[in-house]
């Protein structure tokens, strides 16, 4: 009997480990954190990036997408995401600009593409949930939409959309957001720096290009910000970093937005978006 207890007593530890815990409605509170770190957190001088990890401890995200992982080799990140407590990392690849996956729980399925694309993405099922960490062209429209075709075709082909979760630095805007933009100002800017680098080309016929995120929008997906009642177009200059949401996942939907505090106003030129949600 007392041996019997005890095997009782483990098994109710173990399903309150952190990370398995549910809430009062027994569901499990889910977070994701996507964050271009400029350069491979290369303001961050520490040791082992120390002062990020201690950041992304304080979030407790149980995966982060990463973009610009740069000078990051495979072990190298598996070490980081150790210490902000995440044992399971993939990083696309080992030179330029790499996107990357760290997670608590274990990445299968795991797909890095870079042929025929200007960054690339990586991409795993991480808890039953289809992640893709992306990085689109700064450059060129033809270019981003070329690299979102092959990702959404990645995406068709893949089985039912369902519990997909696409983010990153898409480099470009929406047209949710036209209204922002309708003063002028991003095109002017834009025009400006064409003239200065030919090889630039964000401009369509001298106007915005949304077609990136229309595609998306089209293919189905959900603006996971746009979901968020405390979201306010004051909170961005130009937005260009998004998580997107499969249909499936917008009723489990439990928050989501662009993460402002002494830290991310310092250590990237990029801002953090997270998302929470029910399992």
């Amino acid at each position: 009997m007392k041996l019997r207890s005890l095997v009782i007593v483990l098994f109710g530890l173990t399903i309150t480990l952190p990370g398995l815990a549910k809430n009062k409605r027994g569901k499990r509170p889910m977070k994701l954190i996507s964050y271009n770190i400029e350069y491979g957190m290369r303001a961050d001088t520490t040791t082992n990036k120390s002062v990020f990890a201690a950041w992304i401890r304080s979030q407790n995200p149980d995966i982060v997408c990463l973009q610009e992982a740069n000078k990051f080799t495979q072990k190298s990140l598996e070490a980081l995401a150790a210490s902000y407590g995440h044992p399971y990392a993939v990083l696309q690849k080992e030179k330029g600009f790499p996107t990357a996956i760290t997670s608590k729980y274990p990445i299968v399925n795991i797909m890095r593409v870079e042929d025929n694309m200007w960054h690339g993405f990586v991409m795993g099922i991480v808890d039953g949930y289809h992640i893709i960490s992306l990085h689109l062209s700064p450059h060129r429209y033809e270019s981003r939409q070329r690299d979102i075709d092959l990702i959404l075709e990645t995406i068709r082909q893949s089985g039912p959309f369902e519990k997909w979760i696409i983010m990153g630095d898409f480099n470009s805007v929406s047209p949710v957001d036209a209204e922002k933009y309708a003063d002028g100002r991003l095109v002017e800017y834009l025009r400006k720096a064409e003239e200065k680098r030919p090889q630039l080309k964000n401009l369509v016929n001298g106007k915005i290009d949304y077609s990136v995120h229309q595609r998306i929008l089209d293919f189905g997906f959900i603006d996971s910000a746009r979901l968020d009642k405390n979201f306010s177009e004051t909170s961005f200059g130009t937005r260009i970093d998004f998580i997107y949401i499969s249909p499936d996942l917008k009723s489990a939907f439990t928050g989501g937005n662009f993460i402002i505090d002494d830290f991310t106003r310092k250590y990237s030129d990029h801002r953090p978006l997270y998302i929470t949600w029910e399992k």
